[in-house]
């Protein structure tokens, strides 16, 4: 190599630096690769596994399309196409399904039916679960539109139908569940009523009886319901019987829930749950009741409102999802439900997805955690509560390892990689000033990931578990981090003198440690933002964003400078190595002679030779120091002048 990186020491040395910041640049949380996606389960069309990704809200960039309106059964084929509506998208992974539907079009069943011909075998297979009546992808390419024949063979089987297919997008991070086309009847039978639904509708919720005729909790507080994005309410009418109203804001898609906890605490776990549940495939809402276990409800089936008489609706519908608002009114008997708590308790919401009228684990993002009354309240009481509580110790956590890692960690390593050289004949209480920054910096990034770490293990009760990514990977991060920061002051205390023959391996030990620190909680404290109990603003992560690119600036601006003058600091240090050792010689010449002045009279008695005399005078005339001299001894009983 020529120019700058002709001297192998340099090569090292960009290496050396550089490695952190290509890991930070090249750092991208990735949730799952297509190869580890099993698409899918016959009949609800979810994959089988990552477990934990989550479907896309989002309307889908992929459209299933029928050409046909009517078929016949044990008549013709039907063209069935999944197509990209964006030429720059592409789908890797599908299952594709016919299922029968209602009158009013709304799904009868998830049993598929009819089946697929003249299949390419290479690309694509049937189900084995569902016999020949859905097909999946075999390979992994790319694709923008593929089509099949459908058809329905047998003549007994009649029905309308619609298809429906689940599709997951080149990279494995999104995916869409059961996309639907437009139905395509059947001759045989009376067409479709496709009137919108006449269903009555629920009235809003009555904000203006808060506090006086029933209790209530908003959030955010004093919200008019519609847009309220949560919102309970409690009315004790007989007995043990209480008229509770449930409502939230939702992304639109109807396979939705909304919950409400009853609890001794602010954190969600094995609570009493009463749900509102919308399905969307058979267009019913139903009221569960339940126990919180982790970051999910379990329903209790018995317990459910179509089975018995505990939970039961007032006037008109049981509930309803309308527009983005889903609401439920019903009568709920506490007598009847098992351990159903007493007295002042923390009211929790949470909403989520929900599948064929289950609901599905709640997120751990912002919005997606369940949010408590600041204090406890009594549904026998006509409260009216607004905000949620706060978690201060997760706050504390995260401004603690963002001073530690954003502040103290980032200029102690720019003190070690690029400062060594300033200011070398310097001194602080006997040591370098580019040592002095850097011991003070990590002094106080250890003591505050040290005490982050004990703060959020007692706010946690344990270790923090999360069950998707990259949630999942912030705890099992954070301990790593902590190891190679408890790790690194004990191996830089005992590490042993420069001469040493062990110093390099100790040095580089050293700075594997704090690399590997480093280049970890960068991309951990972004997730750690993103924890819906931190409650940090959009507009903060962005800000540190900002921070740790303009970090990278500077530290590639410094790289660039320390490469392009190595070799003038290498032949500067070689002149300063010179003019220190001829200063030495220098100051040694002249302390000898400031000795011998002193003793000149003494030393001619003492050696009563002429020689010595003309040597003496030889020798620059020179005022001895008043500090103590450098030699304290000298010898001239033998010296021959002659």
């Amino acid at each position: 190599m020529n120019g700058v990186f002709d001297d192998v020491k340099t090569v090292k040395m960009v290496h050396h630096h550089l490695f952190p910041l290509v890991l930070i640049l090249l750092w991208n949380p990735v949730y799952s690769a297509p190869e580890q996606i099993d698409c899918c389960v016959c009949g609800s069309l979810e994959l089988r596994s990552p477990k934990g990704l989550q479907p896309n809200i989002y309307p889908s960039p992929f459209q299933v399309l029928v050409k046909e309106k009517q078929y016949a059964p044990g008549g013709l084929s039907i063209n069935v196409n999944i197509t990209s509506l964006d030429n720059t998208r592409t789908f890797v992974h599908f299952m594709l399904q016919a299922v029968f539907i209602k009158q009013d079009g709304s799904i009868s069943s998830d049993d598929s039916v009819g089946e697929f011909i003249n299949l390419d075998e290479d690309k694509y297979t049937t189900v084995k679960d569902c016999g020949t009546s859905a097909v999946k992808s075999v390979d992994r390419l790319k694709k923008s539109l593929i089509r099949f024949s459908w058809k329905n063979g047998d003549v007994k089987n009649k029905g309308h139908i619609k298809f429906r297919a689940t599709i997951v997008e080149d990279g494995g991070t999104n995916y869409w569940v059961r996309e639907l086309s437009h139905p395509v009847e059947d001759v045989n039978l009376p067409p479709l009523d496709m009137r919108p639904n006449k269903q009555p509708l629920i009235p809003v919720i009555n904000t203006e009886e808060c506090g006086r005729v029933k209790g209530c909790y908003r959030v955010p507080e004093g919200c008019w319901e519609p847009y309220c994005d949560y919102i309970a309410t409690w009315r004790k009418t007989a007995g043990n019987s209480y008229e509770i109203e449930l409502g939230a804001m939702t992304d639109g898609v109807t396979d939705r829930y909304v919950a409400m906890a009853i609890s001794d605490d602010i954190r969600w776990g094995d609570d009493v749950v009463l749900q509102c549940v919308h399905n969307g495939t058979s267009k019913e809402t139903q009221v569960n009741v339940g126990r919180s276990v982790d970051d999910h409800s379990t329903v209790l089936e018995e317990q459910r409102v179509q089975d018995n008489a505990i939970i039961g609706p007032t006037e008109g519908p049981l509930g309803q999802i309308w527009g983005k608002r889903l609401r439920c009114r019903f009568i709920v008997s506490t007598g009847a439900i098992p351990g159903f708590p007493e007295g002042d308790k923390h009211i929790l919401m949470s909403r989520g997805g929900a599948s064929n009228g289950v609901s599905q684990r709640h997120g751990h993002g912002v919005g997606e955690i369940p949010v408590a009354t600041p204090d406890q309240v009594s549904l026998q009481e006509n409260h009216n509560v607004g905000d949620f509580a706060r978690f201060s110790l997760v706050k504390a956590h995260g401004i603690l390892m963002i001073l530690a890692w954003a502040f103290f960690g980032t200029t102690g390593l720019l003190w070690t990689k690029y400062y060594k050289t300033m200011w070398p004949n310097k001194r602080f209480y006997g040591e370098r000033y580019w040592f002095v920054a850097h011991f003070n910096c990590m002094v106080m990034l250890v003591l505050l990931v040290v005490i982050a770490f004990i703060i959020i293990f007692v706010e946690v009760g344990g270790y923090s578990r999360a069950d998707y990514l990259p949630y999942e990977a912030h705890p099992i991060l954070g301990i790593i981090i902590f190891c190679c920061i408890l790790l690194n002051p004990i191996i830089a205390l005992l590490r042993p003198a420069e001469d040493h023959k062990c110093r390099p391996v100790v040095n580089w030990i050293h700075w594997f440690f704090g690399t590997v620190g480093w280049c970890l909680a960068i991309p951990n404290m972004f997730i750690g933002m993103d924890f819906g109990k931190a409650m940090v603003p959009w507009w903060a992560t962005w800000i540190l964003c900002i921070y740790i690119l303009y970090h990278i600036i500077v530290e590639i601006t410094l790289e660039v400078h320390q490469c392009c003058t190595h070799k003038k600091n290498k032949e500067r240090r070689k002149k300063t190595c010179w003019s220190n050792a001829s200063n030495l010689i220098i100051r040694f010449i002249v302390n000898v002679s400031g000795i011998l002045e002193l003793q000149k009279d003494t030393l001619n008695k003492a050696l009563n030779h002429k020689s010595a005399s003309t040597f003496l005078d030889w020798l620059p005339s020179h005022k001895p120091s008043t500090g103590p001299s450098k030699i304290t001894v000298w010898h001239l009983t033998n010296v021959d002048y002659k």
